[in-house]
């Protein structure tokens, strides 16, 4: 699923950012360098949440895209190096994903360039990704990383 392909409608969410933007124990995979990475990404995300909540200057919004972008450009070279070196034969697939997220992301920072206001729903939608790729994808990677540990 491509997220740049998504119509975004900036209309108002009617809870708080900090209610569906939160780091949950069900997302911990055991791999403390990952695990500290998806914490981060949260942060970054709930803080973009809150400056649009709060009705933050353009320029911020702009950053807090940027520094969102960021994270989870490192986040996925991470976990793409640990794949490749451990031999995870679900690699392509899991990096596939990884370039959906990032897509979108980028696609919420080209829509901010073009002037269209950034809601809090394109933070959910990040957020939904996220949760899914995590439950999903991160979680049976780590499970491989670590039966390789225990051998």
């Amino acid at each position: 699923m491509l997220w740049y392909s998504w119509c975004v409608n900036p209309a108002a969410v009617t809870r708080s950012a900090r209610s569906f933007v939160r780091w949950r124990r069900q997302f911990e995979t055991g791999l403390e360098p990952i695990d500290q990475q998806h914490r981060e990404l949260f942060e970054t995300l709930g803080q973009l949440a809150g400056a649009i909540e709060t009705g933050a200057p353009r320029d911020q919004l702009d950053e807090g895209l940027a520094s969102l972008a960021q994270h989870l450009i490192k986040h996925c070279q991470t976990e793409e190096t640990l794949m490749k070196e451990a031999g995870f034969s679900g690699r392509i697939v899991h990096a596939n994903q990884h370039q959906d997220l990032v897509l979108g992301v980028r696609d919420l920072q080209y829509r901010r360039a073009k002037g269209q206001k950034l809601g809090l729903e394109a933070v959910e939608l990040v957020r939904e990704g996220l949760d899914h790729h995590i439950c999903e994808s991160d979680l049976a990677m780590a499970g491989y990383l670590k039966t390789l540990r225990a051998v």
